[in-house]
């Protein structure tokens, strides 16, 4: 699964200022996050591998003034991952069983594993928080708290403890991250779905659409953003040639009303000319330091604006082309030859 990503410390009771001198219990180790395909309910989930090591001073108690040594065994553990930005956002839910509630004694305890279900609004919400840095790797906080028996080494409960872990961060590499949402077929933001009717989702049209730009989502979340415009523009040039020139589409559309095909025409290529000429093509006259052309100003946001919009856009055009209304034009009609003898009437 990858190298340690997460390492909490667990300490009895709340650690805080009001109690440093807690008791280290040991650790928890995040050893990577994968997907073996498990899910919950019908839901994928991810895979959390984890270890438990003993703290470096055992816990003991004095039994007729010899100490002997307790094991930590749990008998309610909660773990919760959020965003590392404010406000910070839950992420998913982190399912333990039985054989996840590694005890904590002399020696290792593991690995085990913990399903993390993270449903597509989950996953948009740490879209979201990455996008202030888009080619970081991916931060979570790691929040561990449980109830847990203190047992002697004959199993014999000597107390009832709380527990809780110190934060730490779960740091999970941008290409791995990209790996995992491909493995929970994650596509579009929940969001964008919700702004369009069933009529839309429902037609072969959208999912046509949501394939042709996987690429262009993929450099958005990178924060590549002119690529992703780029990928847009080449979208929409597979379905059009030079889609950013109004009469690409006017003279395909010639079947409706002129009114109806004007504004058509002018909505696809409005589209497309901000693709090719904010992500494509630089400036055309200012130069850098180095004389080079400068890149049109381009935000994230207006990244996330623009390949959202691609999406309802090529949709319409994929929905035009199957129904029949944008259609190839017609060959020109070759001249008519005439002779260029003039007929001599005798």
């Amino acid at each position: 699964m990858g190298i340690v990503t997460a390492d909490v410390s667990l300490y009895l009771g709340q650690p805080g200022a009001q109690n440093r001198m807690a008791p280290c219990v040991g650790q928890i180790v995040v050893r990577g996050v994968g997907a073996s395909g498990q899910t919950h309910q019908g839901q994928k989930c991810l895979d959390l591998e984890v270890e438990a090591l003993p703290a470096s001073q055992q816990l003991t108690v004095d039994r007729n003034h010899v100490q002997t040594p307790l094991t930590v065994g749990w008998l309610q553990l909660d773990v919760v991952l959020r965003t590392n930005q404010v406000p910070q956002r839950t992420i998913g839910r982190v399912l333990i069983d039985d054989a996840g509630m590694l005890p904590i004694g002399a020696s290792r305890s593991g690995p085990g594993r913990w399903l993390w279900e993270l449903l597509p609004e989950d996953v948009e919400r740490v879209e979201m928080a990455r996008a202030v840095q888009p080619a970081a790797p991916i931060y979570f906080q790691v929040d561990v708290r449980g109830i847990a028996k203190l047992l002697d080494p004959n199993g014999n409960t000597v107390d009832v403890v709380s527990i809780r872990g110190a934060t730490s961060q779960l740091v999970v590499e941008l290409s791995q991250w990209e790996r995992l949402l491909q493995q929970l077929d994650y596509s579009l933001p929940p969001s964008q779905p919700a702004l369009a009717g069933l009529p839309s989702l429902e037609h072969p049209s959208w999912t046509d659409a949501t394939a042709r730009l996987q690429n262009a989502r993929s450099h958005h979340r990178s924060g590549e953003d002119y690529d992703a415009l780029r990928e847009c523009l080449s979208a929409l040039e597979a379905v059009v040639h030079a889609p950013y020139n109004k009469e690409s589409w006017t003279r395909r559309l010639a079947s409706l009303p002129e009114q109806k095909a004007e504004a058509l025409a002018e909505l696809f290529s409005g589209i497309a000319t901000y693709c090719n000429r904010v992500g494509h093509h630089r400036d055309r006259s200012e130069r850098n330091a180095v004389g080079d052309l400068s890149p049109m100003p381009l935000d994230h946001w207006e990244a996330d604006l623009m390949v959202a919009a691609a999406q309802f856009v090529l949709t319409y055009a994929i929905r035009l082309r199957s129904a029949g209304t944008l259609v190839e034009p017609p060959p020109p009609t070759a001249p008519t030859e005439t002779s260029s003898a003039e007929t001599t009437v005798s």
